[in-house]
C-alpha cells in the first residue's frame, strides 16, 4: 500500500518560536505569569510537554510565539527535528518550531511517530544546506513531503507503534530515575550544596581539577566514520545518549583535542543549549569534543569525578544557574565564571562511598540502556515499514 506525497506545509501551520530580549526582564515567578517553554522542558521518556519550570510576564507574549493544547513542537538545533505534543500552553522561544495542524484529518499520535521517524530525519537533513546540519529552518520544515494515509489509517498504524513505544519509554522512564535516585543519595549524604549545613569546606571549581577546557569554537567537518566526536545532544542529565552519534576523521580527532584528550573520568558539560548537564568519560572512550561543551578533569586527591558531577548538575541547575550565565540572547555558562565556582569539599573517603553506591546504580542502568537499545531498534524497524505501507 502506498500513499500520496504532500508537503508539510498542506498539513501544518508552520512558524518559528521567538524570544523577548533580554530575556531575564520577562522572567517571573507570578502564578499568572505565560509558561516559558525550554528544551529542558522535555523528556526523551514522554512525548508531551506538559508543564514549563519557568514562566514569563504578559508583555513578553508580543515577542514571543504563543502555543497552545494539541500544537506539535520540534527542536530546531542541537538534536534537531525531535517532535513533542503540547498538554499545555505558554510561549515559545527561537529553539523551537510550531507546527498547528491545519484540519480534523490529521492524528496526534501517528504524526508524532512520523515526524520522529529515521525517514523524515534523512528528508529535512537530507534540505539542510551545507556539509553539516546546524539548524532546521520553518522553510526547510514546510517543504519536505510527508506521506499523508487516510484518518482512519494513521489511527491503525499510531496504536500499533504507540504499543512498541511504550516499553521504550517504560525502560527510558527507569534510566531517568535512576539518575535521579543518585542525586538523592548525594543530598542525604552531603546535603544541599549551596546550603551547606554540614559546613563542609569549600574551594573553587579551578582548584578541584587539574584542568578545565573549553571546546574548540569552530564547527567539525563531519565524516562517515571515525572517531566520535561528541555534540550537546549527546549528553543528559549524568548519562550519554546515542541516538545522534556523529564522526570526525583521526586528523580533526587530534585537532579538535589540542586543548587535552577526553580520558576516563573527566566531565563533559554543556555550556550552551541545555546548560549544565553532564556526564563523565568511561572507560576505553575515544572521543573528542564538538562545539558548546567543557572538559572538567578533577584532582583525584580531593575530589572524585562521581562527587563532582552531583555538585555540578545540582548546582547548576535551570533554578541555579543564573550566576554563571551571560549572553542576553544565547544564554551559555562563562567558562571564566565556571572556574571560580565554589563548590563543597566533603572528605575523600566519603565520597568514595558515594562512588561505590553509584557504581550499583550503574550497574542496573547499564542494563536498562541495552534493553532501550534494543526497543529503539524495534520502533525504529516498524517505523520504517509503516511509513512505507507495508505494515
Amino acid at each position: 500500500m502506498s500513499w500520496s506525497n504532500v508537503a508539510i506545509d498542506e498539513i501544518f501551520e508552520v512558524a518559528r518560536g521567538g524570544s523577548p530580549r533580554p530575556i531575564q526582564k520577562f522572567l517571573t515567578d507570578d502564578a499568572d505569569g505565560i509558561n516559558w517553554v525550554m528544551i529542558s522542558d522535555a523528556s526523551l521518556s514522554n512525548k508531551y510537554i506538559t508543564k514549563t519550570k519557568q514562566r514569563i510576564i504578559p508583555e513578553g507574549r508580543k515577542k514571543s510565539r504563543e502555543v497552545k493544547t494539541g500544537d506539535f513542537l520540534l527542536t530546531n538545533s542541537m538534536s534537531f527535528g525531535r517532535p513533542y505534543i503540547m498538554k499545555t500552553s505558554g510561549c515559545i522561544h527561537d529553539g523551537w518550531l510550531l507546527l498547528r495542524p491545519r484540519s480534523e484529518q490529521v492524528h496526534q499520535d501517528f504524526f508524532y511517530h512520523l515526524l520522529g521517524s529515521s525517514e523524515i530525519y534523512a528528508r529535512f537533513a537530507a534540505r539542510a544546506p551545507g556539509s553539516t546540519v546546524k539548524n532546521l529552518n520553518s522553510e526547510i520544515v514546510r517543504e519536505t513531503l510527508v506521506p499523508l494515509p487516510p484518518l482512519e489509517e494513521q489511527k491503525r498504524i499510531a496504536a500499533i507503534l504507540d504499543q512498541a513505544d511504550s516499553l521504550r519509554r517504560l525502560r527510558q522512564r527507569a534510566i531517568d530515575r535512576l539518575n535521579t535516585l543518585g542525586q538523592a543519595i548525594f543530598y542525604e549524604m552531603f546535603g544541599d550544596p549551596i546550603a551547606n549545613q554540614k559546613g563542609w569546606p569549600s574551594k573553587s571549581l579551578e582548584e578541584l581539577c587539574d584542568s578545565i577546557n573549553d571546546c574548540p569554537h569552530s564547527t567539525p567537518t563531519w565524516t562517515d566514520k571515525g572517531v566520535t566526536c561528541l555534540r550537546t545532544s549527546n549528553i543528559t542529565i549524568g548519562s550519554w545518549a546515542w541516538s545522534d552519534k556523529r564522526y570526525v576523521s583521526e586528523e580533526a580527532y587530534h585537532e579538535r583535542s589540542k586543548r587535552g584528550y577526553l580520558k576516563e573520568g573527566d566531565i563533559v558539560l554543556s555550556r550552551e543549549g541545555t546548560v549544565g548537564i553532564a556526564a563523565i568519560v568511561p572507560h576505553e572512550a575515544r572521543w573528542c569534543m564538538g562545539q558548546r561543551l567543557v572538559q572538567v578533569r578533577p584532582s583525584s586527591s580531593v575530589m572524585n569525578s562521581e562527587c563532582l558531577l552531583r555538585l555540578l548538575l545540582y548546582v547548576l541547575a535551570p533554578d541555579r544557574i543564573n550566576h554563571v550565565m551571560v549572553g542576553s540572547t544565547s544564554r551559555h555558562l562563562n567558562v571564566k565564571e565556571l572556574r571560580k565556582l565554589r563548590l563543597i569539599v566533603p572528605p575523600l573517603y566519603l565520597q568514595n562511598v558515594f562512588s561505590e553506591r553509584m557504581k550499583a546504580i550503574s550497574a542496573f542502568s547499564s542494563e536498562y540502556s541495552t534493553a532501550l537499545m534494543s526497543s529503539t531498534c524495534l520502533i525504529s524497524s516498524l517505523q520504517h515499514r509503516a511509513f512505507r505501507g507495508e505494515l
